[in-house]
């Protein structure tokens, strides 16, 4: 356990605001709030606009927005499959992974690479395949930007949004914004761009441009508006995992 909680301290140090959604490197042991942070931002392609009607925004990236609120407010559940991919010329990365998540109003699951996040409304579960370990922490303590079940309040207001371009992909006419935070000094990130089927009114892509140059796009594979869920998908049974290592941080 001293190792361990060496290792989370040692992993604090190398924390930066930029690194919170990137890819996991694989000389990182597995950071929970990167996780949480991928979770979010690929509910942001979902959820983030609905704040974009309250800020000065051209008449066109509005219409798509508020489209794009209307539909949103009737999700109670999702699920999607995405791809990860994180471009840094500053550490010459370029790095790809793919995962999904499901989300059901305050719990979620997310699965990406080898690692788990499980949030069954009382006790966030994190854990790593490869060391079969598994982590306990307390959902309250997660800082409320990560939440994906509070996202339709935390960006009721807070970004302008601009209308980029529409383009057909594959068949698909897309319209492209982009998303500025209002308050840039307290984002680590200064541009969201995010791509949305016209016809569906669905999100297809988000790229988040981080101020350190970084830059991490999501594309979404398959996304499934109010699917049911079993509850049990947001469970974590220990008997699936024999010799699981629990680290209760409650």
């Amino acid at each position: 356990m001293h190792r361990k909680h060496a290792e989370a301290q040692e992993e604090e140090k190398v924390r930066t605001p930029g690194a919170l959604a990137r890819p996991l490197p694989n000389r990182w042991h597995f950071k929970t709030d990167q996780m949480f942070k991928t979770l979010s931002t690929i509910a942001l392609v979902a959820l983030v606009s609905i704040g974009s009607a309250n800020a000065q925004d051209d008449p066109k990236s509005k219409a798509i927005v508020d489209k794009l609120m209307a539909q949103a407010k009737g999700w109670t559940s999702f699920e999607a499959d995405f791809t990860s991919r994180l471009q840094s010329t500053k550490d010459k990365l370029d790095v790809k992974q793919e995962g999904s998540m499901k989300v059901k109003g305050k719990k979620f699951r997310l699965e990406l690479d080898k690692n788990t996040v499980i949030n069954d409304g009382t006790v966030m579960y994190t854990y790593n395949k490869d060391n079969n370990e598994v982590t306990l922490s307390d959902p309250s303590d997660m800082d409320s930007e990560l939440d994906p079940s509070t996202l339709f309040t935390q960006y009721e207001k807070g970004f302008k949004s601009q209308f980029v371009e529409e383009k057909v992909e594959a068949g698909i006419t897309v319209q492209v914004v982009k998303l500025f935070p209002l308050e840039p000094a307290k984002k680590p990130y200064h541009t969201v761009v995010i791509s949305v089927d016209k016809a569906k009114s669905e999100p297809r892509s988000v790229q988040v441009l981080y101020k350190d140059g970084n830059i991490v796009t999501y594309t979404l594979k398959k996304f499934t508006a109010n699917p049911t869920l079993a509850d049990a998908l947001f469970s974590f049974d220990k008997s699936k995992h024999p010799g699981v290592e629990v680290n209760d941080m409650r």
